[in-house]
């Protein structure tokens, strides 16, 4: 296999962005689509030249010009979708969050290693500069042992009643701050304690489904590192920050003023060098879903080893779960 040919199943809005990730990858073919409103499909089609319109994505499943599909649909859909195309032998790329439960989840998860295919979750911050710049940095040693991780996360208000909702949407743990969960992981490993507190400060949406639209969460890493992070669908505006201090320095990532960050080392007189002090880290947040894109495609032909796989997102949802928990009983809890 040479190329690998995609099905997208939903064509909403995060279809055209995969889409147009996907046409910068030389070895993906977008295939077919299928979306439950017709003109959506054929819209999606016509823009990206994709030779098939299906009348539901069980035909696409069944189809052999079909080797992977692009789950993006609604969160609450994921589950079926994922597991039937598991179970039909697709590698699949399903948008986060992966499902709305950890039950639904570790299913999934559980359906795509039984057929022996891959799963790839949407968690493009890891493959988006410079956040790949700074894992490799920490991964080093550059900045010695992680001391304390903490972020800002502003995503902007939802577009639909359905993103509050605990049963479709999930609320902004699961639909938000799942990235940054993800993203703790990936730098500073697994997670011991957690505590969070949060509220519904300004939406009718939040407050008729009974979830945050603000947040505030603790961390405690199981070496010994802290975490925090601070979570708003009512800032207004979207992005975030990001701060990590080590024993040797320090890293800064401000996508509200700037696509990049700056990283901070401490001088060695012993062993002086020129990247000490200030120096820029990378830039260029929109090559993050074409990377994405180019991972999931490569690692289907062999290229590369899986990453953001469904296991990392049944990890990061146990984090989302607890910190519900741990808001709704002013707990903090083992993870």
């Amino acid at each position: 296999m040479n190329q690998v040919r995609i099905g997208v199943i939903g064509a909403g809005r995060i279809s055209h962005v995969m889409a147009q990730a996907h046409s910068h990858v030389p070895e993906s073919k977008l295939q077919g689509v299928f979306d439950v409103v017709r003109a959506s499909s054929e819209h999606l089609a016509s823009k990206y030249d994709i030779p098939h319109v299906f009348d539901s994505y069980e035909a696409m499943l069944a189809s052999e010009e079909i080797d992977a599909v692009l789950v993006c649909t609604p969160t609450f859909l994921h589950e079926q979708i994922v597991i039937d195309a598991a179970n039909a032998g697709k590698h699949i790329f399903c948008q986060k969050p992966m499902a709305l439960t950890l039950e639904q989840c570790e299913r999934m998860n559980e359906a795509a290693t039984r057929n022996g295919v891959i799963l790839q979750v949407g968690f493009m911050i890891r493959f988006t500069p410079p956040f790949v710049e700074v894992k490799e940095r920490l991964d080093s040693g550059e900045i010695g042992d992680i001391i304390a991780i903490r972020s800002a996360v502003f995503g902007w208000e939802p577009t639909a009643d359905w993103f509050y909702d605990p049963t479709q949407g999930g609320g902004i743990l699961i639909d938000t701050i799942i990235h940054t969960f993800d993203l703790y992981r990936w730098y500073a490993g697994e997670v011991e304690t957690i505590y969070a507190d949060g509220g519904a400060y300004v939406f009718e949406g939040a407050r008729k489904h009974g979830t945050p639209d603000n947040i505030m969460c603790s961390l405690k890493f199981k070496n010994g590192a802290m975490g925090s992070i601070y979570g708003s669908w009512s800032s207004g505006y979207g992005d975030k920050t990001l701060e990590i201090y080590g024993t040797k320095g320090s890293f800064f990532i401000d996508l509200m003023e700037a696509q990049g960050g700056r990283a901070f080392i401490k001088k060695n007189n012993e062993n002086p060098s020129s990247a000490e002090g200030w120096n820029n880290l990378g830039v260029l947040w929109k090559f993050g879903y074409q990377q994405e894109a180019r991972h999931f495609t490569h690692s289907i032909l062999g290229r590369v080893g899986p990453s953001a796989t469904g296991s990392d997102a049944v990890e990061a949802q146990k984090l989302a779960v607890l910190a519900d928990r741990s808001m709704r009983s002013s707990q903090p809890l083992k993870v």
